[in-house]
């Protein structure tokens, strides 16, 4: 039987206003970028969006339960009524991958023909540790891939500027999602401490945090049939962090600060292998490339798996340098590449594709740019009246970000 797909994107991949207020309504934003040419490579084997293919869009800063009750579960519900269908096929990229994954464990298992997971932590990832324990997310360089590297900033920098979220209680209310994604049993240990010369490690049954959502699912494993499993090597990837046990804060870091790393290169970059495999099946394969390159790899897989042919080569264009910039109190903004692209409350003109643009409320934008490295752009500033307009830059490449703060200060 020839099932609808429907494509649930990543951490950060959705944006609407149910995640940032006065964005609209759902889509996938400034990850288009990332996601498009994914929907692409289903497009080239006949699968055609609002007909048999569909997106499920989500707010990936509430818990996978409650987002996959709130969203997933209506979008499969509307979908069987508009197709026909009785059952669905579900893809989910990484954080995606839980939400189908739960679906199928809690909601409605008869209603999924074959789940697919592409990059998904099922045993949870030790960067959720140094969030949710610490509140701290490292800037520099915190995915391989560029383009999914300046995404995760730009939301930093926004919830950060404009929010004030900074304190960790607070962290963890706007983005509890962070605790489903820590380390499950299943992970294992993941912090070691120094006692003498040797490293021992912390059971991670005895510390404060646990993943509650990972480990009931890993009590009811899903049925192995019908699931299939791409992951990443090839990509340093965090898989234990050395821990200080004597630098504890009553809130922060009650298992240990982090003060070194061990990596592997079992892993994509953000999610190690072991971790999206998770011993749940043996229809799987491992693809050489980091977080989002496995996508566009997983072609050659997905059409086996869905029986389906490519019927053409779906070209993706590599990004060297990305900025990524916000601007407030500004009636209008001209970005300046060999083309002149205008963004404004009013309209946005934009007539360069290497050019995104949201307009974020009357007066404040977000803005970016992603190309070679010969990528260069300048900025004309229109202010509102006479307060002063405020700009915010980040200027991401290979060897990592780089941070500006009004750095138009001298041309407004």
């Amino acid at each position: 039987m020839d099932y609808p797909i429907i494509f649930i994107p990543g951490l950060f991949g959705s944006l609407g206003d149910d995640v940032i207020k006065g964005t609209g309504n759902f889509s996938f934003g400034l990850a288009e970028r990332v996601y498009r040419p994914f929907i692409e490579i289903l497009n080239s084997m006949g699968y055609e969006e609002g007909i048999n293919l569909f997106i499920s869009y989500y707010d990936w800063k509430k818990p996978v339960l409650e987002a996959t009750e709130k969203y997933l579960s209506p979008t499969i519900e509307k979908v069987k009524r508009k197709t026909g269908m009785s059952k669905v096929i579900l893809i989910g990229h990484s954080l995606g991958g839980l939400l189908a994954r739960s679906y199928i464990e809690y909601f409605s298992p008869s209603s999924v023909d074959k789940l697919i997971m592409i990059g998904t932590p099922n045993l949870g990832s030790i960067d959720a540790y140094y969030f949710w324990s610490g509140g701290k997310l490292p800037y520099p360089k915190v995915e391989e891939n560029l383009l999914y590297n300046g995404l995760k900033i730009a939301f930093i920098i926004y919830y950060h500027l404009f929010l004030k979220i900074n304190y960790i209680e607070v962290l963890r209310d706007k983005f509890p999602v962070t605790k489903d994604l820590l380390p499950s049993y299943g992970y294992g240990n993941y912090l070691l401490y120094k006692k003498g010369e040797t490293k021992k490690e912390i059971p991670i049954e005895d510390m404060t945090i646990s993943n509650s959502f990972l480990n009931g699912m890993e009590k009811n494993p899903i049925s192995r049939d019908n699931l299939f499993i791409i992951s990443g090597k090839g990509v340093y990837t965090n898989q234990k962090f050395i821990v200080d046990k004597n630098n504890k804060e009553k809130i922060k870091w009650a298992d240990g600060k982090p003060n070194n790393v061990y990596k592997t290169t079992y892993g994509d970059g953000t999610v190690t292998t072991v971790s999206t495999l998770g011993n749940l099946c043996k229809n799987n394969i491992t693809l050489e490339g980091n977080h989002i390159d496995i996508l566009y790899k997983s072609k050659d897989y997905l059409s086996h798996i869905l029986c389906k042919d490519i019927n053409e080569k779906i070209e993706r264009q590599e990004v060297e340098k990305i900025y990524v910039i916000f601007g407030h109190n500004c009636r209008k903004i001209n970005v300046r590449t060999p083309n002149l692209n205008e963004v404004s409350s009013e309209s946005i003109n934009i007539t360069d594709s290497r050019v995104q643009a949201v307009n974020l409320s009357f007066n404040r934008f977000w803005i970016m740019a992603a190309g070679n490295k010969n990528l260069e752009i300048d900025l004309d500033i229109e202010p509102i009246k006479r307060v002063k307009p405020q700009i915010y830059m980040a200027i991401i490449d290979k060897e990592g970000a780089k941070f500006e703060f009004n750095p138009l200060k001298n041309k407004i």
